[in-house]
């Protein structure tokens, strides 16, 4: 009889030494996966915060529009921000009813430049009148807005 009650006490104390390395391996690993988890949502949290900076100091304007001829139209782009930008400029010439599309896509514009994009109208010409709704769109998703009539 003594022997058994001796050997309980050193189950109990194998069975509390058996939890406790259970519940330390454990919160090792909930520690190590938080920990690493925590560490990518820094890095990501860093890399967003810089990518929204650049979209904030983005800055540009459309400085002025003429037509050389009836079928091109020149737009100026002046770029007044801290970084530069890639330009997609759109006109949509309207008469009447009828609306003429057209594009020129990814124009590099640096910081503190202003350059001239040449829209192309050839084969759907201009006529002295048109409204030509001008949007200049950075890769950025900045926006700038201009409305021209041509003379």
């Amino acid at each position: 009889m003594r022997r058994l009650k001796c050997r309980r006490g050193i189950s109990e104390v194998i069975s509390s030494i058996i939890l406790t390395a259970v519940v330390l391996t454990v919160g090792g690993a909930v520690w190590s996966y938080a920990q690493s988890a925590t560490i990518v949502l820094t890095n990501n949290y860093v890399n967003e915060t810089l990518t929204v900076m650049k979209d904030v100091t983005e800055r540009f304007v459309v400085e002025h529009v003429n037509n050389s001829a009836l079928t091109h139209l020149n737009v100026w782009v002046y770029n007044y921000g801290d970084v530069g930008i890639v330009a997609d400029v759109y006109a949509n010439a309207t008469r009447s009813s009828t609306s003429i599309l057209k594009s020129k896509l990814g124009t590099t514009v640096a910081s503190g430049d202003w350059v001239k994009i040449d829209v192309s109208f050839v084969g759907n010409a201009l006529q002295s009148g048109d409204k030509v709704a001008i949007k200049v769109h950075s890769r950025r998703q900045n926006n700038a807005y201009y409305t021209y009539y041509v003379p």
